[in-house]
């Protein structure tokens, strides 16, 4: 089986790939392949989920009803897990969960998908795991990481980025985008070189593993049950 990953950016990346390469060896059996396939930016579903991407479009959801689509058509024949991330931002979770479940519903049904949403941002996934986070980075301001509410709309990266580099982070807020996406995938690849899933305080971040484990567990059985029907054929 295959896992087709599809986040918001890259600095996602590093925490998708530790939650995974933790979950793989009680799955081994079952998980041959995973990519993780980052985009840029968060973007919007299309109108009309049935025309073709716009010019240029690079962000995940300008993009997922047409990649949904394509994973349908060439894995036919093939087990597939789709995953998809993006951050909540300020939106609503339910409503985001409900539009990306109706695009993998339409576009591509009986394939085994999970949605992971960090509550505002993966940064809060991030701050989750505290000892991760110190492992990392030593000098972190743990005044401002212990008047932090896990999971809260606070201004997730710029929170995480006072934790890091104190008074300095000023001025990386202030300069904005580009430049703060080369630091959070800096953080991202530091940080979760140490975490545990049985260490991370994100509501958020477990209720992805927990959708995660569960869909491998569902896939797995399925597998079991082919394997079983094989062998009474042969």
């Amino acid at each position: 089986m295959i896992i087709e990953v599809l986040s918001e950016d890259k600095s996602s990346v590093p925490v998708l790939s530790q939650i995974i390469c933790e979950l793989l060896p009680t799955y081994q059996n079952l998980i041959k392949k995973v990519n993780i396939f980052p985009h840029r930016g968060k973007g919007n579903l299309p109108a009309d989920i049935d025309q073709k991407p716009r010019a240029f479009a690079s962000s995940l959801l300008d993009l997922l009803p047409a990649k949904i689509r394509a994973y349908h058509k060439v894995y036919s024949d093939q087990e597939i897990i789709l995953v998809i991330v993006l951050d909540a931002d300020n939106d609503d979770i339910s409503e985001i969960y409900r539009n990306i479940e109706y695009v993998v519903r339409k576009e591509a049904p009986n394939k085994f998908f999970v949605i992971g949403i960090p509550t505002e941002e993966t940064e809060a996934w991030l701050l989750g795991d505290r000892n991760a986070l110190l492992t990392a980075y030593p000098d972190a301001r743990t005044a401002i990481m212990d008047n932090y509410q896990q999971d809260s709309i606070c201004g997730t990266w710029e929170l995480l980025a006072r934790v890091i580099m104190g008074s300095q982070a000023e001025t990386l807020i202030r300069i904005g985008y580009p430049a703060v996406g080369a630091y959070k995938h800096l953080w991202a690849e530091k940080i979760s070189q140490n975490m545990k899933i049985a260490n991370n305080k994100s509501a958020s971040y477990q209720d992805f593993v927990k959708r995660l484990t569960q869909v491998f567990n569902w896939a797995k059985r399925d597998y079991s049950q082919i394997q079983v029907h094989n062998n009474a054929q042969t």
